[in-house]
């Protein structure tokens, strides 16, 4: 983990530094809404599970590299490792995004998001020890590539994320997840 965050220390110092090179329009604003995988381990069991959903977000960009996120994202599980229990995970989250804009066509970011999450299904309701629905502290850290199409509307080729997630599970009360984005961004506003 100090080596992750010594990595992420220096490359937001990079960032940072690239931020006098030329740079693209900024927009204002970025509306982002597509498809999100998630893979994670079951709150009870700590069994791998993949989860289907979406997420969307809204970044308002202070300038050409700093901006800050609100994500919104939603993933269900309609068998839960074969029994027949359904899973429903949402998580909501805010946070600093870094954006490298020295590519017309290519847009990179890095973000840390913090928030909440929201789990419940009949895997909580359900059972001999239900747990009933859970709510939680969460975070990600990651980032992803933005292709410009057009001015205003990009595609969002990857978003790939770590997501930790505290629900109880009768155990150590952590996940550790990875979320896989993609989708449409579309740009309001010019700076």
């Amino acid at each position: 983990m100090r080596r992750i965050l010594q990595f992420l220390t220096f490359s937001l110092a990079a960032l940072f530094a690239l931020g006098a090179a030329q740079a693209q329009d900024t927009p204002k604003v970025d509306l982002f809404g597509g498809y999100t995988y998630m893979h994670g381990n079951v709150i009870i069991t700590g069994q791998g599970i993949s989860l289907n959903g979406g997420s969307g977000s809204v970044a308002y960009n202070y300038n050409r590299w700093a901006g800050l996120v609100f994500d919104l994202g939603a993933y269900h599980q309609g068998n839960v490792a074969g029994n027949g229990q359904t899973l429903t995970v949402m998580t909501y989250l805010f946070g600093p995004r870094i954006t490298w804009r020295k590519n017309e066509k290519f847009t990179p970011f890095g973000q840390l998001l913090l928030g909440g999450g929201h789990a419940g299904g009949t895997l909580y309701t359900g059972g001999t020890s239900p747990l009933g629905t859970q709510n939680c502290f969460a975070m990600t850290l990651g980032g992803g590539v933005d292709w410009k199409v057009q001015s205003s509307i990009s595609v969002r080729l990857f978003q790939a994320e770590y997501l930790r997630a505290q629900f109880a599970n009768g155990s150590n009360n952590q996940q550790n997840d990875f979320r896989l984005s993609a989708g449409v961004v579309f740009h309001f506003g010019k700076r």
